[in-house]
């Protein structure tokens, strides 16, 4: 647990897809076409990429149990199902975009987990159910400079990523590969 201040702070967690790591010759490549590593705080350790289904913040053990239990049921009726990996993009000014990514095709059974996991975590900790997911694996976020970068949308032949399982990860900030998976959750196979 970090400490700051004097106070020990909750760990942060998420529930994710980890990506394979044979997606990293396609963030080396866009790293060193782009310059990522000198233009962005945050380049993730191959280990770490990952696709987001919800972000949960700090939380406390006694909030983690029930939700995993209900992970456990949603993960119990979704079936296995590719994900495609087809290009890259970004979130904000292509100029100078806020996060980097390779985007993931449309995809209905994700889209399905996504919004039960959405609406589960929604209602054990009383928070709003968010309508925007973007299914995305951040490259590098945090710009370090104003320079204008130009980054283009791309897209390339589509990369298969079979989904067997989603996870609760805990984020060690002091630590490289910092994301934790605390808890996996087979699906149906």
């Amino acid at each position: 647990m970090a400490i700051r201040g004097g106070m020990k702070m909750a760990a942060h967690y998420f529930i994710g897809i980890k990506s394979p790591t044979n997606l990293e010759h396609i963030m080396g490549a866009y790293k060193t076409k782009y310059n990522l590593t000198d233009e962005y705080k945050v380049i993730p350790h191959p280990e770490d990429l990952h696709v987001t289904l919800v972000f949960l913040g700090a939380m406390s053990e006694q909030l983690l149990h029930p939700l995993i239990e209900n992970l456990r049921i949603i993960a119990e009726k979704t079936p296995a199902f590719p994900m495609h990996v087809d290009g890259l993009s970004y979130f904000g000014s292509p100029s100078g975009p806020r996060v980097v990514y390779l985007s993931i095709e449309e995809n209905k059974v994700l889209s399905v987990l996504q919004k039960e996991i959405d609406e589960t975590v929604a209602a054990q900790l009383n928070t709003p159910v968010s309508d925007r997911f973007t299914p995305h694996i951040t490259i590098a976020k945090k710009r370090m400079s104003k320079k204008k970068l130009f980054i283009q949308k791309e897209k390339f032949e589509s990369i298969e990523i079979p989904v067997v399982s989603f996870a609760l990860f805990k984020i060690n900030p002091d630590k490289s590969p910092k994301y934790e998976a605390v808890e996996t959750f087979l699906v149906k196979h």
